[in-house]
Order: C-alpha cells, then structure tokens, then sequence
C-alpha cells in the first residue's frame, strides 16, 4: 500500500500482510520505524542514527576554538546593534525647559502663560537631544516618542523581508549586510537637517537592524547542550549600560550615532574569517562548500577533518530527504502555516514576541518615568539584564524552556501590574521602592524574551528557521510601536504604561504552556509533511510526521 501525502512522500507498507492499528501507528512512528523508504531508496533509521550534521559538528571540536572566537566577535560587535536600537532612549529625552515670553521665562515645562503662547523654548544646557535640537515640546511633543515608532515600523518591514533573504542567500552575506548598513546610516543621521530626515534615518537603522539579528552566524555552529549557557555573557545587556555610562559622559545624541558608526568599521572585517553556515549549505544543496566551511571549522578547532565519506553520506542523505520534500525550494512565510504543528508554533510564538517587545521597550524607553537620575536608571534598566541572564541558565537547566519562560512571564506580569496599580492610585511609596519593582519586572521579561528568543529558534526547522524568526520578530515589532505611544498617553494616564505590561506578560505565560519543550533536543531541518490517519487507526484526520528528518 502506497500512502501518499501532498505528493512530497511515499511511505512504503506491505499491503499484503495483516494490519492491526498498532501496526498502522509503528509504520508512521519515525522513532520505531526501520522499514520506510523515501522514493525508491530504502531507509535503514537504525544503522543511520549517528549519521547526521550535530555529530560531524561533534566530531570537528564540538564547542572548540572556532565557536568559541566566533562567538567572542559576535559578541563584541553586538554593540552595533544594541545602541541602534535604543538610543532613542536617550535621543528621545525631555531636557529641563522653560517657555520664553518677551524676553521673559516662565516657569520650567509651561507652554503658554496667561494664554500668550511661548516666542521661544529655551533649554537647559545639560544634554543635547532630538527634543532639544528640533523643539519637540508643546504642540509638538508627540514627534520624539513617534520617531521611536518609525524605528520600530522599520524592524517591522525588516522582519518581513530579512528572514527570506537570509533563507535565501545565507547568513553570511544579510549579516554583514546590515551590519555596514546600520553604521553607514548612523553616520548619516548625524548630518540630519530636520527631524523629518533623523526619522528617515531611524527607520532604516531599524530596518537593518532586523536584518543583522536575522542572520545569526554562528548559532548554527553551535549544538544544543552548549546555547543556553552562552546567554552567561550577558552582551546585550553589557553594551546597553555602557551606552548609559556614554550619555552620562557625553550627553550628546550625535556622539551617540558617530560611536556606532566608528565602531562598526573594524567589525566588518569579520567577513574574512568566518564561514558560511554549514547546515544552510547542506540545506541548500551547496555540497562542495559544506564540505570546505567544516574542514574550516575543524582547521580552526585543532582537529583533523571529518572522514569525507561519512561526510558525504550525510549530505547525501539531508539531500535525498530535501528532494523528496522538495526542500530545495524557495520557502516562504506560507510554510509557517502548512501544518497544524508548524501553525500553533508560529501563532503562538508571534503573540508572545509581540507582548514580550511591547514590555521590554515600554520599560527600557519609558525610563524618565522612573524616580532619580536619568542615566542612573538608563545604566539599573539595563545592568539588571545580567542577573536575568544567570537566573536564565539555572532555571532552563533545572526545568527546561517552557516552565522558565512560564514562571517568568508570569513573576514580571505581577511586579508589572503592582507599580502600574501604585502609580494609578499615587500610592504613598518610596520612588526607590517604586523603581525596584520596575526593574524586577524588567529583569523577569527580559529573562523571558531571552530564553524565548532560543526556544522559538530551535522550534522552526532549518529551512525555514530565519523565515519564521524573522516572522514572529516582525509581529513583535508592533508591540514595540505601540509602546512608545503608550509612553506619551503615561504623561496623562500614570500607570497605563506598566498595567498593560502586567496583563500581556500573564497571557504570555499561559501561551508558553501549550507550547513543546526543545531542551535536549536536536534542531529539526525539514518541515514535517502532512498525511491522513489510516482507517485501522479508528478515526481520519491529519497527522504531522517526518518521513527522514535528519535532527541534530
């Protein structure tokens, strides 16, 4: 009997023999099954199983040298992309200002006085930002926080159109990219000569920045048991600070922009040494230079290559899977929704990023709500990241990705929902009480969305990895949109900002609950195909499987 799903496989049964249900069910079960056969060629799954990319990986240093200096450059030129992304949190900033009337100044952050509107917006000396260049105050103090948006509209568009190019093209071309694309427009944005143009140039730094985090280069080096604990160095939230430390020094916005440019030039050379995905060439069909990026890696890592033939016979086999279920196609966000398994994921995964980004930037750019020094707090929003990240490891360990990103999603939903509560009421409470909590919930979302960022990744299949993260990123993006207008209706609305924080934090932790766990798990390559439920099984319908996924 031939079963045959969308026309994309052929899963071979002795029709003759007596079937009972367990039968049907073990001929479909990629665990117990040793006699399917893709096309005409037979599949001996058993003898097969210590053939696939994780152990040629394995065998060429597993976590050597190669991934720990790739990672190191990684990490360091991160500093391009966290500063892209939130300098608006300074660049945004309401300085000190008085209204002037007839050569008079009126009382500080007053727009007119005895209905006589301001000749002139004097500003104090102590920062130079967006606000203070263009006079974004008054009539026109919606004009900063919608800047932050267009950036934001930016990685939205980024999102969409990132993860197929790197899908497409690799990840070694989109990664570097965007990473002279965002230092080339940073430099730019200091020439702006209206506020209309710095926009411009932030939603294309937004843009780029989709574009640099959709093309992770060395995620696919690196196996399973070692990712969690790279999130132990806590680079994002390293380079976050220092920005602070920077616009304590330097209160000035078009530093911040020459910085990031300057920096950006030494990390482009980065192309010369670091080698394309080897699992998106062997995806891709790109046999001869799969072969040379792991002789790299095991040059680099001190070990001998990989035995060609064992090599060989792995990419053969990836290929003859990817031919069967025509892998080798152009994929687009379309397959993130072919199959109920690989729909609920990407649902479910989109909703979370979306109110994961809405909490994590509502509270990183709405840092002036926040009681005391300006970059004192900018430095606390950041720098408490770091504790999130070791909590992260711990926790993952202890109980996996779904409970962590559970628990706390759910910690920062309460802590959220507690300031957003004293700020509505004006609750008597010390501003440093008040603060501690913010950044309590700051750290449980920041812990969240960083152990959900490699969950979602190891969640989509390699073929459409890069299209399904930059899918859900592009959701997200329209909560960190949102956020920046919620911080403008927080002027007249204390609270708000941190009361929708709370709600959408407890909804993304009941939706991590009915997602699966990865922890110990291989990275799936292909998508799972659709078939129907044989009749012996009691009941039609659909049913997920994978007709020789090779995971690793």
């Amino acid at each position: 009997m031939d079963e045959t799903a969308n026309g994309k496989m052929t899963a071979n049964v002795n029709e003759n023999a007596d079937l009972d249900q367990s039968y049907y069910k073990n001929s479909f079960n990629e665990k117990d099954s040793s006699s399917l056969s893709v096309g005409d060629t037979p599949v001996d799954r058993k003898s097969d199983d210590s053939l696939n990319l994780g152990q040629i990986i394995k065998e060429t240093g597993d976590f050597g040298r190669f991934q720990v200096l790739s990672f190191a450059y990684t990490s360091i030129v991160l500093v391009t992309l966290t500063w892209s992304m939130l300098t608006m949190a300074f660049t945004a900033t309401i300085p000190d200002w008085s209204c002037v009337i007839g050569g008079n100044t009126s009382e500080p952050k007053v727009c007119d006085v005895n209905g006589s509107t301001c000749d002139a917006i004097s500003f104090s000396d102590g920062m130079s930002t967006a606000v203070s260049q263009w006079t974004l105050v008054c009539d026109n103090k919606w004009i900063s926080q919608s800047i932050t948006t267009i950036q934001m509209t930016g990685l939205l568009v980024g999102g969409l159109v990132w993860g197929h190019i790197s899908d497409g093209i690799g990840r070694k071309p989109t990664f570097f990219f965007n990473l002279a694309l965002l230092g080339v427009f940073n430099l730019i944005s200091v020439f702006s000569v209206n506020w209309e143009m710095f926009a411009a140039m932030r939603f294309v730094i937004g843009f780029g920045c989709t574009g640099f985090m959709a093309s992770s280069l060395t995620f696919e080096f690196i196996r399973n048991k070692w990712r969690v604990y790279l999130f132990l160095v806590p680079s994002w939230a390293f380079w976050a600070s220092m920005m602070a430390v920077f616009c304590w020094r330097v209160p000035d916005w078009r530093y911040i922009h020459v910085v990031v440019a300057a920096v950006t030039l030494p990390g482009l050379l980065g192309w010369f040494f670091l080698p394309e995905s080897f699992r998106w060439l062997v995806s891709h069909g790109r046999v001869e230079e799969a072969e040379n990026s792991i002789k790299y890696v095991a040059k680099i890592n001190g070990k001998p290559p990989p035995d060609l033939d064992k090599l060989k016979a792995v990419i053969e086999k990836e290929q003859l899977a990817a031919k069967e279920t025509k892998a080798l196609q152009v994929y687009t966000v379309l397959d993130l929704f072919r199959t109920s398994k690989i729909r609920k994921t990407t649902i479910l995964f989109s909703l979370i990023w979306l109110f994961s980004a809405y909490s994590y930037y509502g509270i990183a750019f709405g840092v002036q709500e926040l009681s005391g020094s300006l970059y004192l707090n900018m430095f606390l929003v950041s720098i408490v990241d770091v504790p999130g990240n070791i909590l992260v490891v711990i926790f993952n360990t202890c109980g996996g990705r779904k409970w962590t990103c559970v628990g706390f999603y759910l910690l920062g939903g309460i802590f959220a929902v507690v300031v957003g509560v004293f700020q509505y009421i004006n609750f008597s409470i010390s501003g440093s009480m008040l603060n501690s909590l913010a950044l309590a919930a700051k750290l449980c979302v920041s812990a969240a969305w960083e152990i959900n960022t490699l969950w979602s990744n190891e969640s989509f299949p390699t073929v459409v990895r890069m299209i399904g993260g930059g899918f859900v990123s592009s959701i997200s993006r329209v909560g960190s949109m949102v956020a920046p207008q919620i911080i403008t209706l927080s002027v007249d609305r204390p609270g708000l900002l941190y009361l929708i924080s709370g709600i959408v934090c407890v909804l993304s932790s009941a939706m991590c609950a009915f997602l699966e766990e990865t922890k110990n798990k291989d990275l799936s390559d292909m998508l799972p195909q659709k078939t129907k439920r044989l009749p012996n099984d009691g009941f039609y319908g659909e049913k997920t499987i994978q007709v020789e996924t090779v995971k690793h």
